[in-house]
């Protein structure tokens, strides 16, 4: 059921359909929220406001809907069939003629937003090293100095802060002259939910650009490569919280 997945109040990027049932390029998404479930699947939300002005969905239009929950990222296309208000506030029923799907990790949504993280680079010594306390052939005393190897390595984290982040990946700034392909350990840690979440997710850079207004200093965006869904899970609901934070902040 859709109420298995999808809850009250969660955010919807409303985008037009073209006939073809593609949604319409080059046009921004219409933010939106889902208010209530209807009978027979259907799923009122909220009216999207543009520019402080209300905007009206078409009745019989149909619009892909995309859903920001706390299990990730859904979509599905659906029929305006009923528009109506509820306490002066203009809402619009629509009955989905599409499943509900799951976005994929390149489809999160990204958040611009500042917080502090650790990174440092996988070499190669270390990939070797790990290997061969994988391999089963090492002895008891070979055993403990390459893991005492590997404790080395941990010592090299440098800090640093993103620019944004999503559940498949994040972006911040270095002195550090990486190139694309590298493979990195991030830490991140955060509090969600009133718990104390900490990560060391193995990523991998995949963007590169020198920041001419600062000389020696290069953006690199990175893809998130052994996290667990629950892990990803978690970190999409702290996006979320702190998208909520930063608009409630916003209209104060």
């Amino acid at each position: 059921m859709l109420q298995d997945i999808l809850s009250i109040g969660d955010k919807v990027h409303i985008r037009p359909l073209d006939h073809t049932r593609k949604p319409i390029p080059n046009i921004e998404p219409f933010v939106s929220q889902l208010v209530d479930f209807g009978d027979g699947g259907a799923l009122s939300i909220s009216a999207p406001i543009i520019n402080n002005q209300i905007l009206l969905l078409e009745l019989g239009r149909q619009y892909n809907l995309c859903f920001y929950t706390n299990k990730g990222l859904y979509q599905c296309n659906c029929e305006v069939i009923k528009k109506s208000k509820d306490n002066n506030i203009a809402i619009n029923l629509l009955q989905p003629i599409s499943e509900l799907e799951k976005l994929q990790r390149r489809q999160y949504y990204r958040l611009e937003m500042i917080h502090d993280i650790e990174y440092r680079i996988i070499k190669d010594e270390e990939q070797r090293i790990e290997q061969l306390c994988r391999s089963n052939t090492l002895n008891t005393n070979e055993l403990k100095e390459s893991k005492d190897k590997l404790e080395e390595f941990d010592l090299n984290y440098k800090k640093t802060y993103t620019v944004d982040l999503s559940g498949g990946g994040t972006r911040f700034n270095s002195n550090d002259n990486f190139k694309i392909g590298d493979k990195l350990k991030i830490k991140l840690n955060f509090i969600t939910s009133g718990m104390y979440k900490e990560f060391v997710i193995i990523s991998e850079i995949v963007a590169k650009n020198k920041l001419y207004n600062h000389p020696g200093v290069y953006e690199y965006r990175v893809e998130f490569k052994n996290l667990q869904e629950n892990d990803r899970d978690d970190i999409i609901k702290f996006i979320f919280e702190q998208e909520r934070l930063i608009r409630k902040n916003d209209k104060v």
